[in-house]
């Protein structure tokens, strides 16, 4: 049984990675055009087809005043996976004593629909007190007609568009503080306004990376590309980015689709980078 809930702290400030389903599956996807037998290895599998720990994660914190969520899971369309803890991130909440209610920030890294899936739920906000925070270059791609159209587009305009109209979302330009402790870190190709976020609290460090890594191994293969990344090149260089802020600072990374509890550090090395799994409660 995979773990559904775990926290760690960082700087003295607990950190609960939550999930909305949990399943095992085929990870090539993530890999689109290496060659199976160097991924595969990476990896510790033999197979492409080998079915790999997945995760739909949240990350709840809470800053000054602040009960923030990091994305809001797949949503009820998660129940179809069969999956443990599919659908069941209010569950999960309530068992790290939050209501609904009490969550005031819902900070988005882009919005894909297993990332934005309780915003709304047959036309009601899940969580009535919140508001919706997301890079403005995110939400002006999927509200353009111009985008394009589709499944992504209609859910993404489903869990956001109410909320607008109910003035409970806002949005942030770049990079830059977007509340106390907590920092967007522009990381655009798996979408042209995906954000990872850096949480600071007494000069430690986490840095929370949404879909810019679907696997730690991607912090040490910049251009093992997925198959769901808008631009490639950007997405190779947002990686190369992110894993020298996270050397730099000597931040601890994790990531939404990371099996719990998933922590690290990206170390150099020699020709690249190195992922360093770590055991912190």
């Amino acid at each position: 049984m995979p773990r559904l809930m775990e926290t760690f702290t960082i700087g003295g400030m607990p950190i609960t990675a939550l999930s909305d389903g949990a399943p095992e599956r085929a990870l090539g996807g993530f890999f689109n055009n290496v060659d199976p037998a160097l991924w595969t290895a990476a990896l510790g599998i033999k197979s492409p087809d080998d079915l790999v720990p997945f995760n739909f994660g949240v990350f709840l914190l809470r800053t000054e005043g602040h009960t923030v969520l990091i994305d809001s899971g797949f949503g009820p369309p998660a129940r179809a996976m069969g999956a443990p803890g599919g659908a069941e991130l209010p569950d999960r909440l309530r068992e790290a004593g939050v209501g609904l209610d009490e969550v005031t920030d819902i900070i988005h890294t882009h919005l894909h629909g297993d990332h934005i899936g309780w915003n709304v739920v047959d036309g009601k906000l899940t969580f009535p007190n919140a508001t919706i925070r997301v890079a403005q270059k995110e939400l002006d791609f999927w509200l353009n007609p111009a985008s394009g159209s589709g499944d992504r587009f209609d859910v993404a305009r489903a869990q956001t568009v109410p909320a607008q109209a109910a003035g409970h979302l806002e949005t942030f330009a770049g990079d830059g503080e977007i509340l106390p402790g907590l920092t967007a870190i522009p990381t655009p190709g798996h979408t042209p306004g995906h954000t990872s976020i850096m949480v600071s609290v007494q000069n430690e460090h986490v840095l929370i990376v949404g879909d810019a890594a679907h696997h730690p191994v991607h912090f040490e293969h910049h251009d093992w590309i997925p198959g769901v990344d808008l631009d490639p090149a950007e997405s190779s260089r947002s990686r190369a980015k992110l894993s020298a802020l996270a050397a730099d600072r000597d931040a601890v990374v994790t990531g939404g689709h990371f099996p719990i509890l998933t922590l690290g550090h990206v170390r150099r090395v020699a020709g690249g980078y190195k992922w360093e799994g770590i055991n912190r409660p």
